[in-house]
């Protein structure tokens, strides 16, 4: 359901230059938010659960995604980052709005925000996914 713009996050590029995240071993987690989070380049790029959603069948923290795959296409000289193709979901989610959906590295110790995508869907009870796009999380070219 992400049917908004997505926003990397600069420290998320930076963090990704110094090496401190494995795109492709560490565990990341989706967390849900009723309000927008700070712009990317601002002064608090680790995850937080302020303003995280409070609803049935959520736990603060969010969800995991699957296993993370990092894949090099030569042809269309770009590389894609996705999960192992499954979607993030909430089953049986309670009802709560839900502005954005944050995607963080929780392997780090500060736990830093990869990825902001803005959600336009509330959940009102039913199971609540989180769809990538089918060329992954990111698409770099």
């Amino acid at each position: 359901m992400a049917e908004g713009d997505a926003t990397v996050w600069n420290n998320f590029k930076e963090q990704l230059l110094l090496k401190q995240i494995a795109c492709d071993s560490d565990t990341f987690k989706v967390a849900l938010y009723s309000v927008s989070q700070t712009p990317p380049d601002g002064a608090a790029p680790a995850y937080t659960a302020t303003n995280e959603i409070s609803a049935a069948n959520y736990t603060a923290g969010g969800q995991s995604i699957g296993t993370p795959v990092v894949a090099q296409d030569d042809t269309n000289n770009r590389a894609s980052w996705d999960d192992d193709g499954s979607d993030v979901s909430w089953p049986s989610l309670g009802a709560a709005t839900i502005v954005e959906a944050c995607l963080y590295d929780d392997t780090t110790a500060t736990k830093w925000r990869c990825i902001s995508w803005e959600i336009a869907t509330n959940s009102n009870g039913g199971n609540y996914t989180l769809a990538f796009h089918a060329n992954g999380m990111l698409l770099l070219s």
